[in-house]
């Protein structure tokens, strides 16, 4: 009785002759070697059919897409002839549909633990985009019916962007995305005007302290990447960075000018501290970013605009010079620290 051989590899013999030739096989073993070696090369590699996982992903994507545009077409053509409670009970339909079949998802990925593994990075990302999405859905929803039922619009805004980043927060939790914490970080910054303007009575509130909460809000933010809350490191930095150096400018639109100039530049000044300690790069971004802006303001505000605008732009290619310069010094240095 005979057995059929498999084909060997085509390259098996390339790799047991280079083994051979750089002494790492003895050359009475080649024959021995060769089986192995096509086994090995005719195995699936590690992430082998990705390509099939990544154009589900796609199709996952281009189908929600879809759903999505038919029902916004939808929407647009019958949302006027709809009542308030035919158009809450819609969209509030919508986020529960959102999240069963995230729900869908994360159960057939074997769980949360499972969920947030390596190997399901496909059913993840495809979970926390419908989980944002019901958090928008829901909020929209809640605020529609906060606002026909409050008399204080500003107040009802607030607590459905609430209702945004309780739900976004919660999709974040079972799948961990940028952009889930994406979500969560436009709902609590959508939470923070409106929530002023809401509790001061109708008075106004202040654009120092609004800008101070924003301000507080990127730094909580950067404080939860670094313990571990975000698993997104960067994404994460990037985005507490950016909400710092935006509550740090928001107090330029006030009579208090020299606030935002002098909080622009000290969160310029601690981002380059920042990325001492981490030696990652939003920090030196934020810092070129935060003198850049500030000093040129600054000058130009306690000039009274003599410079001109000639001026002014030559004053910021100067700081953006010095600044750019001052990032690469402090990254040599980080360099120069590293372990040979």
């Amino acid at each position: 009785m005979t057995t059929t051989q498999p084909q060997p590899h085509p390259r098996s013999r390339a790799v047991v002759a280079a083994l051979v030739d750089a002494g790492f096989l003895d050359p009475a073993r080649a024959a021995e070697a060769d089986p192995v070696v096509s086994s090995a090369l005719g195995a699936a590699p590690p992430g082998a059919g990705s390509l099939g996982r990544r154009m589900a992903e796609v199709a996952g994507y281009v189908g929600g897409a879809f759903v999505l545009g038919a029902g916004m077409l939808f929407l647009a053509n019958s949302w006027s002839d709809l009542s308030l409670g035919q158009r809450v009970g819609l969209l509030l339909v919508v986020s529960l549909v959102l999240v069963a079949a995230g729900g869908v998802l994360a159960a057939t990925a074997g769980g949360r633990a499972a969920l947030r593994s390596p190997s399901e990075a496909v059913r993840r990302r495809l979970t926390s985009v419908l989980l944002t999405g019901a958090a928008g859905s829901a909020a929209f929803g809640v605020g529609l019916l906060l606002g026909d039922r409050m008399d204080n619009q500003e107040l009802g805004v607030m607590l459905a962007a609430g209702v945004g980043l309780v739900v976004a927060l919660a999709g974040y939790l079972l799948a961990p995305t940028t952009v889930g914490q994406l979500g969560a970080a436009i709902a609590a910054f959508v939470m923070v005007p409106t929530g002023m303007s809401g509790l001061s009575s109708g008075d106004g509130f202040s654009a120092v302290l609004f800008g101070a909460i924003v301000l507080a809000i990127g730094v909580l933010w950067l404080l939860a990447t670094g313990g571990g809350l975000w698993q997104e490191v960067l994404s994460g930095r990037v985005i507490g960075l950016t909400l710092a150096l935006v509550g740090a400018q928001i107090p330029i639109v006030s009579e208090h000018e020299w606030v935002g100039y002098l909080l622009t530049g000290l969160v310029g000044v601690v981002a380059f501290g920042g990325y001492l300690v981490t030696r990652s790069w939003p920090y030196l971004a934020a810092g070129v970013i935060g003198l850049t802006v500030a000093v040129p303001e600054a000058v130009n505000d306690f000039s009274s605009g003599s410079f001109g605008a000639a001026g002014l732009l030559l004053l910021t290619g100067v700081t953006l010079l010095v600044a750019a310069l001052l990032g690469l010094r402090l990254r040599q240095e980080v360099k120069d620290q590293q372990p040979a």
